[in-house]
């Protein structure tokens, strides 16, 4: 992940390119996102889920390790659509698929492949596919993204 922010144009998008950040969630990383999600609604929802924060929790719902929320992951997965498009770039739609948990302490790789950049009716679009990959070759989360991008030079109005 760049601490500097950059943006991307149209016109240097090309299909297979690829954008990667690397994200560890511990513990304290899930409890800080629990505590902001719940703050305000805490005497509705009662005690925090134990399958997010403890061992013993996620143990009595069958699960090796506490896990990441599915939320908390498909924020992280946003933000990488976002850094890579840069603060001009429009969000046009993300869909994720969770296809098993993103445990605490997991070594993730987020990926982000451009599959089609295309400039329909005027609007430059790039369609990546994003995807968490752990240190056991398994993608917990996966999904499309689709992005408008500004262009380098903006076309001339059109005079009549």
């Amino acid at each position: 992940m760049s601490d500097a922010i950059t943006q991307r144009y149209f016109e240097d998008v090309w299909p297979g390119d690829e954008y990667i950040e690397e994200h560890q969630p511990t513990g304290d990383d899930v409890a800080e996102y629990l505590h902001i999600n719940q703050m305000g609604r805490r005497a509705q929802t009662g005690n925090l889920d134990g399958r997010f924060t403890d061992v013993a929790g996620a143990a009595r719902q069958g699960l090796a390790r506490p896990i990441v929320p599915g939320a908390m992951s498909m924020a992280l997965i946003t933000r990488l659509v976002t850094d890579w498009m840069g603060p001009l770039g429009h969000l046009r739609s993300i869909e994720v698929s969770f296809r098993r948990p993103v445990q605490h302490d997991d070594r993730l790789r987020a990926n982000a492949l451009v599959t089609d950049a295309s400039d329909e009716d005027g609007e430059p679009t790039a369609t990546l596919d994003v995807f968490f990959e752990n240190e056991r070759g398994e993608r917990p989360v996966q999904g499309t993204a689709v992005v408008v991008l500004p262009r380098r030079t903006q076309p001339a109005p059109v005079v009549e």
